[in-house]
């Protein structure tokens, strides 16, 4: 199943949440995952426990980056797909424009579920330095996953699954991350100066992974 504009979810879990790194450098960012209600009302979502949602929910995700963290928030489908989700392409950590504010989807979309019934995995990473093992092994199966011909994605895709264990693994006897409410000037009360509003500032010293799952 991929992800949509419209949908219906039954109910959202978090899995697991670990920040770790080398002292001196920081992974420090701006996140939330917002739900739309039925009403407009924008409400941050709380992955420390069961949260039930009605069908008519959509849903954003804010990033900032600060002090040059290099952010990557993957999707493993309930099909079984892997997508990239922020930066919407890797050479994006190199453009200017990368140190803002970015909404995922941006602009008037949003995204939701469908109604098929599975489990939508997110992968949050953060890193005070590129991550390029796995951006190369995204890249890879990402080419495969785009030929019709090839055989070998789910292979490619294990590669992917395979170095974010990894990555968790050698990090998890280092400190935990920083959390705290974003201060942000009153002023505009768009839905996106909202969600900005209700974002939560990441600290992590050296690096940051967070898995958490929309179970539907």
């Amino acid at each position: 199943m991929r992800m949509k504009r419209i949908a219906v979810i039954a109910a959202l879990a978090l899995a697991a949440g670990v920040a770790l790194g080398a002292e001196d450098l920081k992974a420090e960012f701006d996140w939330a995952f917002a739900r739309r209600g039925p009403e407009g009302e924008i409400v941050p979502l709380d992955f420390s426990e069961r949260v039930g949602v009605a069908g008519e929910d959509l849903f954003k995700i804010f990033v900032r980056p600060v002090g040059g963290a290099f952010v990557y928030v993957l999707l493993l489908d309930s099909s079984g797909a892997l997508d990239l989700l922020f930066p919407a392409s890797f050479g994006d950590f190199a453009a200017a424009a990368y140190a803002g504010g970015h909404f995922v989807p941006p602009g008037d979309d949003w995204f939701a579920l469908d109604g098929t019934r599975g489990v939508e995995t997110f992968y949050l990473v953060a890193s005070a330095s590129r991550l390029d093992d796995l951006e190369r092994l995204y890249l890879a199966y990402r080419a495969q996953a785009d030929n019709p011909r090839s055989t070998q994605a789910p292979r490619a895709r294990q590669a992917v699954l395979d170095e974010l264990a990894r990555l968790r693994k050698a990090h998890s006897s280092l400190a935990s991350a920083a959390e705290k409410p974003v201060t942000i000037a009153g002023g505009s009360r768009s839905v996106e100066a909202e969600i900005q509003r209700r974002a939560t500032r990441i600290t992590a010293p050296g690096f940051y992974s967070r898995t958490f799952r929309l179970e539907h």
